[in-house]
């Protein structure tokens, strides 16, 4: 239980007694409070990832579905819930007005389940249409390749599940899920907004006093194991695409670690920055690539340093070797005093930027505690920063960067791909004539 000041704010931070963390953050701006709510919810296979799917959709009500004197503050806070691969979530926002009988609402959905048979079974016909467009996706299919190639797919986590999986979903099944899954405990509330600060604490215990949840641990899936093998390249067939999807992935550090801000800058040297070196060589200047970025994301519960390059067909090999290239020459050599200097002006900026408005401190602070930092990770960050010198960089871009410590997986046509790939030297080129045949990597090489 502590209370501290992050950037000026005060940020309390409480654990309730049925097991709920509690975040919240004073601010006055608006008659509005920010909500951002989120429980662990991972679980492995297509058949995990269809039931969580129609979970996320159907666990609020609707104003409809209320009595009148309290569908009106429900209408107008318009929370919305949903999942992805390791959690599901709610948020929106409420008038300051509505806060209390919105809490009550949103700990009654997830004390217990109240959707009834009919509801499921039209969400599960909407969520398969919806579902089927977001797989049909090349990022898509890469990022679930590269889960694929991290870990077998039985024990893997499914972000989006086939629209195959939907129609065996059972309503009963749904609420057997809820009931065993959404627990308080694990659970994280964020509130940003125009509230009393002496007294929101006791506001929130009192409306989620009734979640509790199954006390039972429910299994989750192990982390990943990522590794790659250098020169390995996994090419998903993706028939008669003009473009292709390249996608180079490997562990970064946690946002607690002590080599975090020395990745940071290296990360935004390489691809993550405006004018990054990967941006200007790829797409600016040799126009290969209308997409070349790097990001830290979390995948499958793992801080994870994301390349991306979205190539037209013909320049894909190009574009790989260049993108190579880049990776080595950070890794191989220092960044200049302005290239660092610039680097911590960027960083800086973002972390300014994530507290300008309660709802984007409020998402930054979602973020920040499912990664498991602490809201006043972003109070010494600048200073963290600042104190990275450049064989910092160049260490984290080792660590972290290195070309041959990535895997690489390339989603596009893959009758004209591996021809072109074929020139590139020290490559081998791994085909898949389907995502669902991916196999995971092989270490021992």
């Amino acid at each position: 239980m502590t209370d501290v000041r992050a950037d000026t704010r005060v940020v309390l931070d409480r654990t309730l007694s049925n097991g709920l963390r509690v975040v919240a953050v004073p601010d006055a701006t608006a008659p509005l409070v920010e909500l951002r709510l989120s429980i662990p919810c991972a679980g492995p296979g297509d058949a995990h990832a269809a039931r969580a799917q129609v979970l996320g959709d159907v666990l609020l009500p609707s104003a409809a579905e209320l009595p009148p004197e309290r569908a009106l503050h429900w209408e107008i806070a318009g929370l919305a819930a949903g999942r992805d691969v390791n959690r599901l979530g709610v948020f929106g926002c409420i008038p300051t007005a509505s806060l209390v009988p919105v809490l009550r609402e949103t700990a009654a959905a997830l004390a217990a389940p109240r959707y009834p048979d009919e509801r499921v079974l039209e969400s599960r016909q909407r969520v398969a249409a919806e579902v089927a467009i977001g797989r049909s996706e090349a990022r898509w299919m890469a990022l679930a390749a590269l889960l694929r190639r991290w870990s077998p797919h039985q024990v893997a986590p499914c972000d989006i599940p086939p629209p195959e999986a939907l129609p065996q979903v059972e309503p009963e099944s749904v609420r057997e899920l809820h009931r065993g899954r959404l627990m308080p405990r694990g659970a994280v509330l964020v509130l940003v907004g125009d509230f009393a600060p002496d007294g929101i604490m006791a506001t929130v215990d009192r409306a989620f006093a009734e979640w509790r949840g199954d006390e039972r641990t429910a299994s989750a899936p192990e982390p990943l194991l990522p590794g790659a093998v250098p020169g390995d390249v996994v090419l998903v067939h993706r028939p008669r695409s003009t473009q292709a999807e390249l996608l180079l992935a490997g562990p970064a550090p946690h946002r607690t670690a002590p080599d975090r801000p020395a990745f940071d800058m290296a990360n935004v040297l390489f691809g993550g920055g405006v004018s990054s070196r990967l941006s200007r060589n790829v797409r600016e200047e040799k126009g290969y690539a209308y997409v070349a970025a790097s990001a830290v994301e979390v995948v499958a519960g793992l801080p994870t340093a994301l390349v991306r390059v979205a190539v037209g067909g013909p320049a894909v090999a190009d574009a790989l070797a260049e993108t190579r290239r880049e990776l080595g020459a950070l890794v191989g050599s220092p960044p200049t005093e302005r290239e660092i200097g610039h680097a911590k002006q960027l960083l800086a900026g973002r972390i300014g930027t994530a507290a300008v408005s309660p709802s984007s401190y409020a998402t930054f602070l979602a973020n920040l505690l499912a990664e498991g930092a602490d809201p006043q990770w972003g109070a010494g960050y600048r200073d963290r920063v600042d104190a990275v010198a450049a064989e910092d960089v160049v260490s984290a871009a080792g660590r972290y960067l290195n070309p041959d410590r990535l895997t690489v997986v390339l989603v596009g046509d893959a009758d004209v791909l591996a021809d072109r790939l074929a020139g590139l030297p020290d490559t081998r080129v791994q085909r898949f004539e389907r995502l669902e045949l991916v196999t995971p990597q092989q270490r021992a090489r």
